[in-house]
């Protein structure tokens, strides 16, 4: 092995090694959001324990992870000229939704929304993703490109995190049923309090992961396929002329 393979491994996986550390972090913080709503939703009823109310400590924690995924793409569309315009727009949608988080304005939109078209409140405060649908839409496909050119474990870091939101997505669409009063009359408020323990831990847990993501990419290149020095994944290249 020459000198510059040698020095060219260590770099190729700091990201690699960057990587559990988030997932522990997001275990950590979505663990400790799902347990403190659980309890919260049991005995205490307190607005500021509840993941899903406006006046939660939980709230600003969900948007400081979606603006530092939204600051991490603004830096790389700054730094590299390649793709500029796409990594603008990701980062001008994770700000304006890390910036909806603290003001919930999309709820209110939806609500409004929905109750001009005359629908009942469980369905209208889900509104809110017809109106952002084009936002999400860019944001995805942004995602899923930048995933692609990722490796190895970076790459399934962001893949995790773009799932968990999609989830979460999905999972707030199922609020139309578990909110609907015939079916809180027929089984009680239980499933709608675990869809939102869900819901909330799917969406904190894929901001944590897509900002980790983000910006080991930023910080650490060789994360990257097509990387300058590096090869495919597990296989760094020498540069021309390296033979120590």
């Amino acid at each position: 092995m020459n000198e510059t393979t040698a020095q060219a491994r260590p770099e190729a996986d700091r990201g690699d090694e960057l990587a559990p550390a988030i997932v522990w972090l997001t275990l950590g913080l979505v663990g400790l959001q799902t347990a403190a709503g659980a309890v919260n939703a049991l005995s205490l009823e307190s607005s500021l324990l509840d993941p899903n109310d406006e006046e939660s400590v939980f709230q600003p924690l969900n948007a400081a992870f979606t603006a530092a995924a939204g600051a991490a793409a603004a830096f790389r569309a700054v730094r590299r000229s390649e793709q500029r315009a796409r990594y603008a727009v990701l980062a001008v949608v994770l700000l304006a939704f890390a910036a909806d988080d603290m003001l919930v304005v999309h709820e209110r939109l939806g609500e409004a929304a929905g109750e001009a078209l005359g629908l009942p409140d469980h369905l209208a405060v889900r509104m809110w993703i017809a109106l952002l649908l084009p936002l999400l839409a860019a944001a995805f496909v942004i995602l899923v490109a930048e995933t692609m050119r990722l490796r190895g474990r970076v790459q399934r870091l962001l893949a995790a995190g773009l799932a968990a939101l999609v989830a979460a997505v999905v999972v707030e669409v199922a609020g139309a049923v578990t909110r609907d009063p015939a079916f809180i009359e027929r089984l009680g408020g239980k499933p709608e309090t675990l869809r939102l323990l869900v819901e909330e831990g799917l969406e904190l847990g894929g901001w944590v992961l897509v900002a980790g993501a983000l910006w080991i990419a930023v910080a650490i290149p060789s994360a990257r396929n097509g990387s300058a020095g590096t090869g495919p994944p597990g296989r760094p290249t020498a540069r021309r002329g390296g033979t120590g």
